[in-house]
């Protein structure tokens, strides 16, 4: 007689765990969704449609933190010591969107975000044909090797003018000097834009912005300065507002701005509204610069975050960053004509997209400002004292 195993008489916690089962059903997978990641960036990457494409390709969400100004970037992308908690883990950026000078020369030197290759990017579409230094050379170490981000959105710090009250070839015939004509006196708008406004400023006094200066140098700045701002006919605080203001008939030209400012009033209709480049300074005999903003990896972020770079191919994603916050935005990859293609004519316009390799030519590319931190306080009493 074959003997069967005695069982231990289920408990109460457990008949009553099965009677859950059967009225609940099984249970649901405990497989976590990914959290999701953070990117630092200026607000125009908030766009919800560019945020889903590059979360498709990292395989989870992203959140945007806003970045005022490129030189708040590095704090919040300083490593995490190994007691970090993890909140502060979680709130830690896994990608940085910069303008170019950051990741060259403050992001890659300080160790905060991470290389991507030891060469240039075959698959960047450059900005213009010919253009130096090459947008594959700005998404690149100091060194010309190492990548470490693709290039999305640019801008150039130049002129606005309503060209039935300003000649473009004046602008670039006379400079920055074009604002000392008694006409203009109160006549022109200043934005206070902390990314340009200030190396603007150094060019109108015939200083190069992207160097250190000498002593002799720097005397000139104060007055010039004060020049600068108390002719102005107003400070503006934002593009939009110095743009409404030509359009309005207050003042016939704003600076520093470039083609994102413009392009939404163009496209309304104001074609009147044009960029205009000083072709007389200390950068290289210009006084106009142009930036192109890099997304980077940060270090210590998920092995994955360095597929979100493939959002640059996407046209979907760049016509998003194009259109974000209902504006209308100079995007590298609308050099693509592929990309480029997918606009509606009147954006083409309103871009002044066929121009752009004719101004960018005009254009320094913009580098660090050595002197920035001395100097800011300067420009904050000025503007302190013209309102």
């Amino acid at each position: 007689m074959i003997k069967l195993p005695v069982l231990p008489r289920p408990d109460r916690r457990t008949v009553l765990a099965a009677a859950a089962g059967l009225v609940l059903g099984p249970r649901p997978s405990r497989a976590a969704t990914p959290r999701p990641l953070r990117l630092l960036a200026p607000a125009a990457y908030g766009d919800d449609t560019f945020l889903s494409i590059l979360g498709k390709h990292v395989g989870t969400g992203f959140e945007l933190d806003p970045l005022a100004t490129d030189d708040d970037a590095l704090a919040p992308l300083r490593p995490l010591g190994p007691a970090a908690t993890a909140a502060a883990r979680r709130a830690r950026p896994a990608l940085a969107v910069t303008a170019h000078p950051w990741p060259r020369g403050i992001l890659w030197p300080e160790g905060v975000i991470a290389p991507l290759a030891k060469q240039v990017s075959p698959t960047t579409t450059e900005l213009a044909p010919g253009l130096v230094p090459s947008l594959a050379t700005l998404e690149t170490g100091l060194e010309g090797r190492y990548f470490l981000g693709r290039g999305l959105r640019f801008d150039l710090a130049a002129m606005i003018v309503d060209r039935r009250r300003v000649s473009v070839d004046a602008v670039g015939d006379l400079g920055l000097g074009l604002l000392d004509d008694p006409v203009l006196r109160g006549r022109y708008a200043l934005v206070a834009d902390p990314r340009s406004l200030l190396a603007t400023a150094m060019l109108y006094a015939g200083l190069d912005p992207f160097r250190l200066q000498r002593p002799s140098e720097l005397r000139r700045l104060e007055p010039a300065l004060h020049q600068l701002v108390s002719r102005a006919g107003m400070i503006a605080r934002t593009p939009a507002e110095a743009i409404a203001a030509i359009v309005d008939g207050k003042v016939d030209l704003a600076l520093p701005l470039g083609l994102g400012a413009s392009a939404p009033a163009r496209l309304q209709g104001h074609g009147h509204l044009a960029a205009a480049l000083p072709r007389v300074g200390p950068l290289g005999g210009r006084a106009a610069f142009y930036w192109v903003e890099i997304m980077t990896v940060v270090a210590q972020a998920p092995a994955e975050a360095a597929k979100a770079m493939a959002v640059a191919d996407e046209a979907e994603a760049m016509l998003a960053l194009t259109r974000s916050g209902g504006g209308l935005h100079p995007v590298a990859s609308l050099a693509d004509p592929a990309i480029a293609g997918r606009l509606t004519a009147a954006e083409r316009a309103a871009l002044d997209l066929e121009l752009w390799p004719g101004l960018l030519a005009g254009c320094a590319a913009m580098g660090l400002m050595p002197e920035r931190t001395r100097l800011a306080p300067l420009l904050d009493q000025a503007l302190s004292e013209a309102k």
